[in-house]
């Protein structure tokens, strides 16, 4: 076939499609198929949108069955409503596995269907552009049933978020989520609805450049599902602001339960005299927020296995997966319980760019931790 959209109205249910590395310009397409497979061949072949779009959505959008998408990168969506999609996911089960996501208005953006599920795996998500007054988010899942992510590298945001989800339930595994130098993002990771939330063995850090002091927020819009729970364990998070941000920002927390297990802080805000001085610094209007105490023995207790170090000079060295001899960190790892079936203790870790590596037995791969944070 000559095309990708050709491809897109011809393919039936069950088939396999292969697109031949290359790039495709203008090339968009809709996908409505039960089941399929989508995935570059003889490279990654690169969709450029180039001022198209299907359905004045995305590149590609999704509303069919259960859909596989590997090896396919999406480039510089652009779109009227300024929310030009990678791929518009509006129904289905979707896996996106080995794909790039760059320079685009929104990365992946769903619609608002519990009967929604997406999983991203070994993927990438960068560049943010500029689309105010709306926001470009790298990754925006809406009131879907089930998020898992894993694997996967996002940086470089503008304006937008990182990750932002509404959905029931979300699983982050082994990612990498940091800003980087020059980048701009707001939240890092936000869940503004609540929800289930696991972040198990995540590198997660926000630039000297960040557009928000905070690096994840849970709840600032409300508290949509029944059940509110926001689960952190062997996590590194690393904040670069000068005069320190917020590792985690709760709105409700009276309804909201959280739980924190062997993470890792570097920078930031640690302690509630240190917050307290660079909220003055920042305005006075960073004292109206009283949901969230700024001290960080309250999110992250030491007698869950949580470290907070203030040193951010470290954060390079957490960057790079691997400590020096002469650093020795603090604390004991504890050993936490699964929860809703998802093991605390992480059996893989991160491996830059995008993928995963099962653990050996010196990161904890028998089954109990050896140090706090992702590695």
């Amino acid at each position: 076939m000559r095309s990708v959209a050709q491809a897109a109205k011809l393919a039936r249910d069950g088939d396999v499609v292969e697109i031949i590395a290359g790039e495709y310009p203008g090339d968009v397409a809709v996908w409505t198929q039960r089941q399929l497979t989508i995935r570059g061949i003889g490279g990654r072949p690169k969709l450029l949108a180039q001022g198209r779009s299907a359905e004045g959505k995305a590149i590609w959008v999704i509303r069919g069955g259960r859909i596989l998408v590997e090896n396919v990168a999406f480039i510089g969506a652009r779109v009227p409503h300024r929310n030009g999609a990678g791929i518009r996911l509006e129904g289905g089960q979707l896996t996106v596995r080995d794909c790039l996501f760059d320079n685009n208005e929104m990365g992946i953006l769903t619609a608002n269907f519990e009967s929604i599920q997406l999983v991203v795996e070994n993927s990438e998500f960068s560049h943010g552009v500029n689309v105010l007054p709306r926001f470009s988010h790298l990754l925006y899942a809406g009131q879907i049933g089930r998020l898992e992510v894993r694997g996967s590298y996002f940086h470089h945001g503008m304006v937008g978020h990182l990750l932002k989800s509404r959905a029931r339930f979300n699983l982050l595994e082994f990612n990498r989520l940091t800003d980087e130098a020059g980048g701009e993002a707001s939240y890092e990771v936000e869940f503004p609805e609540g929800g289930i939330a696991i972040l198990v063995g995540n590198l997660i850090g926000q630039s000297a450049t960040t557009r928000n002091n905070r690096m994840i927020a849970y709840g600032a819009e409300g508290l949509r599902y029944p059940d509110n729970v926001l689960v952190l364990a062997s996590n590194t998070l690393m904040d670069q602001l000068p005069l320190g941000g917020e590792f985690l920002g709760v709105w409700s927390p009276d309804r909201v339960r959280v739980a924190a297990y062997n993470n890792l802080l570097l920078g930031g805000c640690t302690a509630a005299l240190d917050c307290a001085e660079g909220a003055l610094r920042r305005g006075w209007h960073r004292f109206r927020n009283l949901q969230l105490p700024w001290d960080a023995e309250e999110r992250f207790p030491a007698a869950q296995g949580n470290v907070a170090v203030l040193d951010q000079g470290l954060i390079a060295q957490a960057l790079a997966g691997r400590w020096p001899e002469t650093v020795h960190l603090p604390g004991q790892p504890v050993l936490p319980s699964s929860m809703f079936g998802v093991s605390l203790v992480p059996r893989e870790t991160y491996v830059y760019p995008v993928g995963r590596r099962l653990r050996d037995e010196k990161e904890g791969q028998t089954g109990r931790p050896t140090q706090p944070g992702a590695l």
